[in-house]
């Protein structure tokens, strides 16, 4: 007599189905890249990345949330969930996926010289699940590096007689990398299960028994052809195409690639198609099967909807379908329509109280039609600027250092204190702009240097203005960025989050649409529109022309 275990629906499933060769982030990583044929190595933009490629975690630094749920064959129920969330230096992860089936016969074959019974001796269910702690952090502009630490368990609800042992756990480790070529192009690079049994990358049964755990290492590459970081721009549609390649470490078995397409019809609909190629066993080896993968997503305000048809080889009762719940944040433009909705609402109110200020402040060289007249002159009649004696403004003319300073406490109407001694070794007390210097220092909207210079002759970049004249509105500089703040200021720049908060609170309005440039000298036209759009400012302007 012997005995056997017969799993009849295994039969029906693809030899890697349990087996702890195949994690299951092989199926349970999120509708959204399983309709993509999962070609999002290169892409991974939202919680599914810690299942793909742990860097994408990086990309958008702000609360990601993702679930999932689907039935592979009909059998096999799996759900899986994964939440990311910002911290000083980097993004924390934690995921878990659980594969289940339930009713498995147990049974007995008896083998005589006339006939082999079979005899049914209860049933038994199926766990396997996996554990998934992460960390992510953009080490260099541009570059993101991830990483997930795993544990594996899986196991019979009877672990006795002929499951004798048939449970266990293990652990092992993913690396991955994501680098932004441009703002269109991006690669990525994830090895999956990377620890050699003998750092523990293993899986041990109860019986004592060890298997390794099959490394897997991928590329992938995605590009934005149409959108706001696109190629090419039409209208407000997005598409997106990215391309993986997979192969085995140490396996003999064939390479797959994995092909996706993405296409955004407007801000909250979008279609999915892809293909998924997967191992299969074939007589006297292995094969492939191109299995074609379709979904759709939706999006509001942050949260996301995604549906995905995946197919499984060649018979149609292999389908299986699979739907995910998420959030990936509000969209900076969302924040922005909104924000802009309010400001305009505001406007209206106060539009019927402002009357046409005679006598306002004009110089020869801001002339009608000038991008920046109205600021600059408001300003100017409020005493909040100044310009030169021959009633010339000069506009374009970057501001320096010292300009700042004096513009900041002119602003504000403080009085300009003469200093007892020297501020720095190149501001003495004689210095035209001492005075101003001085109580832009003890407001602290402005500092020296740690070698004990102001450089009041240095220009001024945007992104140092910006920096200062968002402290000088008082605003907060945010812990983290959901996305870039501008398409060339990368949210890792040491200005961005200053940038965004600037942006966020409307006062570089005039960029809207453009890129930030965070090099390019700041104009005096540009520092006079963008303190006209603080609260004081805007309060004094709205007093002079009810006037």
């Amino acid at each position: 007599m012997r005995q056997i275990l017969i799993i009849f629906f295994i039969l029906a499933l693809f030899a890697h189905a349990f087996a702890i060769n195949a994690d299951l982030g092989e199926v349970g990583v999120g509708a959204r890249p399983l309709s993509l044929g999962k070609a999002y190595v290169g892409m991974p933009t939202d919680a599914s990345a810690l299942f793909m490629n742990p860097a994408g975690l990086a990309y958008q630094s702000a609360l990601k949330i993702t679930t999932m749920t689907g039935k592979l064959l009909s059998d096999v129920t799996y759900i899986s969930a994964a939440a990311a969330y910002p911290v000083a230096g980097g993004d924390l992860g934690i995921a878990y996926i659980n594969a289940s089936t339930t009713g498995i016969p147990l049974t007995t074959l008896t083998s005589t010289a006339t006939q082999d019974i079979i005899t049914q001796q209860g049933v038994t269910d199926y766990q396997s699940s996996v554990l998934y702690l992460s960390y992510a952090q953009e080490v260099i502009p541009k570059l993101m590096l991830g990483s997930n630490f795993k544990i594996f368990l899986q196991g019979f609800s009877q672990t006795s007689g002929v499951l004798n042992g048939a449970s266990g756990n293990g652990y092992d480790m993913d690396l991955g990398a994501l680098y932004q070529l441009r703002k269109e192009l991006s690669l990525g690079a994830v090895v999956q299960n990377l620890l050699p049994t003998s750092l523990g990358g293993k899986f041990t049964w109860a019986n004592g028994q060890t298997e390794g755990i099959p490394a897997v290492a991928k590329l992938g590459i995605a590009a934005n052809i149409l959108g706001d970081d696109g190629f090419y721009q039409y209208k407000n549609q997005v598409v997106k195409l990215a391309l993986d390649s997979e192969n085995a470490v140490k396996l003999s078995r064939p390479g797959l690639w994995h092909l996706g397409c993405e296409w955004g019809l407007n801000e909250y609909f979008t279609i999915r198609g892809g293909v998924d190629q997967m191992v299969k066993a074939v007589d006297g080896g292995w094969g492939v099967d191109n299995n074609l993968t379709a979904g759709i997503g939706l999006k509001y305000r942050g949260f996301s909807f995604d549906y995905a048809y995946h197919q499984y080889g060649d018979l149609t009762d292999n389908t299986t379908h699979y739907f995910s719940l998420g959030f990936v944040g509000v969209p900076e433009k969302v924040k922005q329509e909104i924000k802009k909705q309010k400001e305009e609402k505001d406007q209206k109110l106060l539009m019927p109280t402002i009357k046409i200020k005679t006598g306002i402040k004009s110089f020869t060289d801001v002339k009608e039609g000038f991008w920046a007249k109205d600021p600059i002159e408001y300003l100017a009649t409020l005493g909040m600027i100044g310009g030169y004696p021959d009633n010339t403004f000069r506009p374009d003319q970057p501001l320096t250092r010292a300009e700042l300073a004096t513009l900041l406490v002119k602003a504000k109407g403080f009085e300009p204190k003469i200093p007892e001694a020297n501020l720095f070794s190149d501001v003495p007390t004689s210095h035209w702009a001492a005075p101003y210097i001085s109580v832009a220092l003890d407001h602290k909207y402005i500092s020296g240097y740690p070698n004990g210079t102001f450089m009041p002759w240095k220009e001024v970049t945007r992104a140092e203005a910006v920096v200062v004249l968002s402290k000088f509105a008082g605003l907060s500089e945010p812990v983290s960025l959901s996305e870039n703040p501008f398409p060339d200021v990368f949210k890792r720049h040491w200005a961005a989050r200053w940038i965004a908060v600037a942006k966020g609170y409307g006062l570089l309005e005039y960029l809207s649409g453009k890129n930030f440039e965070p090099d390019r000298d700041l104009t005096r036209a540009e520092a006079a529109e963008i303190i006209s759009k603080t609260d004081y400012a805007k309060a004094k302007i709205l007093e002079l022309l009810k006037k």
